[in-house]
């Protein structure tokens, strides 16, 4: 997945820019140049809110975390992470890499039927709602006026009448990285990154 940033943070996945030098030094070169790896769990983040946030439907995502709707709640989250997530929740799940409700682990998103859904030519495969998975057997998302952010039962989430589809944007197994981009640098892509440690090898070390 091409990472996108969100403000002065973006995800990085090192082992995908196939760079000729090791981790520790692609990581010290952005150290050199005011990158700082920043710590993000997701899970915890979204359990933060609960209680806290207030739900408003059509919430503008520059309200996030005080006020969301189920969508942009996802969206300000992986936005700490340093990953840009479309608004709608209909937009998110075709952003992400489709998986299976039985192997989901904690961060994928869960798009469910809900009370005005998104469809483009079948009703019924309408997205509605988006929570996310705690990896826990649970949903963290942003219910409704009355309930505000909430963690429900997979199982009551996911029924599988209302059942849309999981997404994933941090793929198993690798190591995506959350940087804080330096003030004076105004950072797009993680691909932006890949070519700012490229730039700054020995000739030698380029190609």
């Amino acid at each position: 997945m091409e990472y996108r940033a969100v403000r002065n943070r973006c995800a990085v996945d090192l082992n995908s820019f196939d760079l000729p030098i090791s981790r520790g030094e692609a990581l010290a070169i952005l150290a050199g140049k005011g990158f700082r790896i920043i710590e993000v769990d997701l899970v915890a983040l979204a359990r933060e809110c609960i209680g806290k946030s207030r739900y408003w439907r059509g919430a503008r995502p520059s309200q996030a975390p005080a006020v969301v709707d189920c969508s942009s709640f996802m969206k300000w989250l992986y936005g700490e992470r340093g990953i840009w997530l479309p608004r709608l929740s209909i937009e998110q799940r075709a952003f992400g890499e489709a998986v299976n409700l039985s192997d989901i682990i904690a961060g994928d998103l869960i798009f469910v039927s809900g009370a005005r859904d998104y469809y483009l030519n079948d009703p019924a495969d309408g997205v509605g709602h988006v929570g996310m998975a705690s990896g826990g057997g649970t949903v963290i998302h942003a219910a409704n006026i009355k309930a505000g952010v909430i963690e429900t039962s997979l199982e009551k989430f996911a029924d599988k009448a209302d059942f849309r589809g999981a997404g994933r944007y941090i793929p198993g197994g690798r190591e995506v990285l959350t940087l804080e981009t330096p003030i004076e640098r105004e950072i797009e892509t993680a691909d932006h990154i890949k070519w700012i440690i490229r730039r700054s090898l020995p000739e030698a070390e380029k190609t």
